[in-house]
């Protein structure tokens, strides 16, 4: 007769924690295998992306409508139509000096319904049609998106007019919209990011209205009145300041036929002219804002160039090898590779009606500040005297040919860059032509670029850290 041993109470635990530790090794193992499948990198993504070759079969149009003309391309493949547009000269910048804010509050003042509609039943109609409409203010322009199904062509197109062109300028609503942006306003007093990027405006741009804040003053926005909105509104908004992007699910005729009926109230004329374009002069001046923080930030910038430079392609390839190429770039192996002193440093180029510019930012430890702002330092005198080398330019061309056909998986997408085309005078086959622009820049004149724009240091505005400071002369 077998005798059964007996197992105590330690023995089924060493069972059940050697069964749990197995099925936490093979979650793992599995989350591991199924992760390094999804996560690839992003040069296959674009190789294997449907859009990497993507043509365009249909070609943009240029469509008239009284004095009024746009853009468009014609997409069935989507039952979705957008409309992007756009005013010049009629952002924050453009504001009279003591109406401050003005444009973003009519920004939000269009979103509370207008003619029959509340801001409740507003809501709810665009919620049920899946139409979608916003408006916003930045230093140049005053934007707006309409986007909806066309079948419900009609109902988007009475929304818009009912509130664009009749706003509800209900007592109540305004002043709970001018309340939430002064919250905002005085919130901004508390965030280091928003405070550095008002400071660095304030410094870069200083007496120009480029160095106002898109919210305006506080002691301003308090005194906004509905007419000071509705005056804004019937001045800053004409046919001859208005660009527009229209793409999606109409023909070329029912195209002309909606822009008539969205925009033909418009006056002819706004009351705004551009600003004359800047010359930024930098030296490495600095200028450090005091506030305790566990990261130190900086902003940097030098001048840049226009779209319609013959500098432009090649800057925008030497600064995507430099700093705009993500994890890639330059300044991201130096100093967030090698050196492990940030999490991220990156640098872009920025075009306004008067400014144009290279800007950049990263944040660091204070301990590693000072080290992380000298190897940037160095690495632009090295850009600039030794410009990029014939690997370098042609990865880069590789990757942003690939990633610029991924903009367009949107219909909303192809309207702004529609509206992109027409801001920036890029022509009507820009579409067509953008990559060739891309792959036809030289090295000689990459370098070229190179030596003309990083030949003087940027000028910097930190926070979170007390470095020595170069005064701005």
């Amino acid at each position: 007769m077998s005798r059964r041993s007996h197992k105590g109470f330690g023995y089924y635990m060493r069972q059940i924690f050697i069964c749990a530790l197995l099925i936490v090794c093979a979650l793992y193992i599995g989350a591991h295998i199924y992760i390094q499948k999804q996560i690839v990198p992003v040069s296959n993504i674009l190789e294997n992306s449907v859009l990497k070759d993507r043509k365009f079969d249909a070609k943009v149009k240029e469509i008239h409508a009284n004095d009024m003309s746009a853009y468009f391309l014609e997409e069935h493949s989507n039952p979705i139509i957008s409309v992007r547009f756009l005013f010049q000269n009629a952002g924050f910048a453009y504001e009279p000096e003591d109406k401050q804010g003005v444009s973003t509050l009519l920004a939000e003042v269009l979103l509370a319904g207008g003619g029959e509609y509340d801001a409740e039943q507003f809501k709810d109609i665009c919620a049920e049609y899946g139409i979608k409409l916003e408006f916003s203010s930045d230093t140049d322009n005053f934007s707006g998106v309409l986007q909806f199904p066309s079948e419900y062509k009609e109902i988007a197109v009475k929304i818009f007019q009912s509130a664009f062109y009749r706003p509800n300028y209900e007592e109540n609503y305004f002043n709970l919209a001018k309340s939430q942006q002064l919250t905002v306003l005085r919130m901004q007093q508390e965030n280091p990011d928003k405070i550095l990027n008002e400071e660095f405006k304030q410094f870069i741009f200083a007496g120009h209205p480029y160095e106002r804040n898109a919210l305006g003053q506080i002691e301003i926005v308090e005194n906004l009145t509905i007419e000071d909105v509705e005056s804004y509104r019937q001045t800053k908004f004409a046919q001859n300041n208005l660009l527009i992007g229209l793409a999606g699910d109409l023909t070329l005729d029912e195209a002309s036929e909606l822009l008539n009926e969205i925009f033909s109230s418009l006056p002819e004329k706004s009351d705004g002219e551009k600003f004359v374009p800047l010359s930024l002069e930098t030296s490495g001046a600095e200028k450090s804002v005091e506030r305790n923080s566990a990261q130190a930030v900086v902003k940097f910038a030098v001048q840049g160039t226009f779209r319609d430079s013959v500098d432009f392609y090649p800057l925008y390839m030497a600064n995507s090898v430099f700093g705009a190429s993500g994890l890639t770039s330059r300044l991201n192996k130096v100093i967030r590779e090698e050196k492990g002193l940030t999490y991220g440093i990156y640098t872009y180029m920025t075009i306004s009606d008067a400014a144009a510019l290279i800007e950049g930012s990263f944040s660091a430890t204070p301990e590693n500040f000072d080290t992380a702002k000298q190897l940037l330092l160095e690495e632009w005198q090295k850009l600039g005297e030794n410009g990029v080398s014939e690997e370098e330019l042609e990865q880069a061309k590789k990757s942003l040919i690939s990633a610029y056909n991924l903009r367009f998986a949107e219909i909303d997408s192809i309207a702004s860059m529609l509206l992109a085309m027409q801001k920036y005078n890029l022509g009507i086959d820009f579409l067509d032509k953008r990559n060739d622009y891309i792959s036809e820049v030289s090295l000689q004149e990459v370098n070229a670029a190179a030596k003309k724009y990083f030949k003087t240091m940027p000028d910097m505005v930190y926070i979170g850290t007390l470095p020595k400071i170069k005064e701005k002369e």
